[in-house]
């Protein structure tokens, strides 16, 4: 079967990291919906087990793997489980990511090495393992999920802005590397977003601050899908999102 990177998104292979829950189990059901087989990948295999479960009652096809982005040999599982099951690989979503909050003064290493380790060493191991499929077939997509962080500095955040702000450069590396070979790199720079990563729940955070403008998982879900329909000779390198109502029953 030939790549495909226009409209019709029916077959095509997507390896979803971060799958199991937020905003990664948004973007495998929604690609679910449009027709992709989905392989979710997590930590923790009771959640991407869900995920593959709601995706069978939607009549889809979807490989669970518990696995972590930071380590060499569980991303090779990944692709090869990815590759044994339907035989090809078209897009990979990196979205797994962890944020750990401390001063600069205060972090301890293991806790810096440890979100440089998921949120940029994690991209560069599974965007790597997936380049030898997408360039037999052809041609692919990546989608790094990065953030306004990726942006600005915040306080207590630094070590989670130092990994966002190195997957825009990574990306962009990336992407005049493989782009003659039909492959698009893209990331998606998300504004404040509801999620479990960030401990709250919409109603939570919305009794916190009535005037909060923030964005939900579907939104995310809905870019990652705008972004593969696009036509195979239009590429968008960088996309913005940002919440732009606030938050309402």
């Amino acid at each position: 079967m030939a790549y495909s990177s226009g409209r019709s998104l029916v077959g095509n292979v997507a390896i979803i990291t971060g799958a199991g829950r937020g905003a990664g189990r948004a973007i495998a059901l929604r690609l679910a919906a449009a027709g992709m087989r989905i392989v979710a990948v997590a930590l923790t295999p009771a959640h991407v087990e869900a995920v593959a479960a709601e995706i069978a009652r939607m009549g889809g096809e979807c490989e669970p793997v518990a696995a972590d982005v930071s380590r060499e040999a569980d991303v090779r599982r990944m692709t090869d489980r990815a590759l044994a099951r339907f035989g090809r690989i078209d897009v990979l979503v990196n979205n797994a990511g962890i944020g750990l909050r401390a001063s600069v003064a205060e972090m301890a290493l293991s806790d810096w090495e440890r979100v440089l380790a998921t949120n940029l060493t994690g991209v560069f191991l599974c965007s790597r393992e997936v380049l030898p499929a997408m360039r037999r077939q052809g041609g692919g997509v990546i989608i790094n999920i990065s953030s306004g962080a990726g942006k600005q500095g915040y306080p207590m955040m630094a070590a989670y802005c130092a990994s966002k702000f190195g997957l825009m450069g990574f990306a962009q590396a990336l992407a005049a590397e493989v782009s003659d070979e039909h492959i698009k790199v893209c990331t998606i720079t998300p504004g404040t977003m509801v999620t479990e990563f960030g401990g709250v729940t919409p109603q939570e955070r919305a009794a916190r601050n009535p005037e909060a403008k923030v964005l939900f998982p579907d939104d995310l879900a809905d870019a990652v899908l705008y972004l593969l329909q696009q036509s195979h000779h239009a590429w968008t390198q960088e996309m913005s999102l940002w919440p732009f109502a606030r938050y309402s029953e």
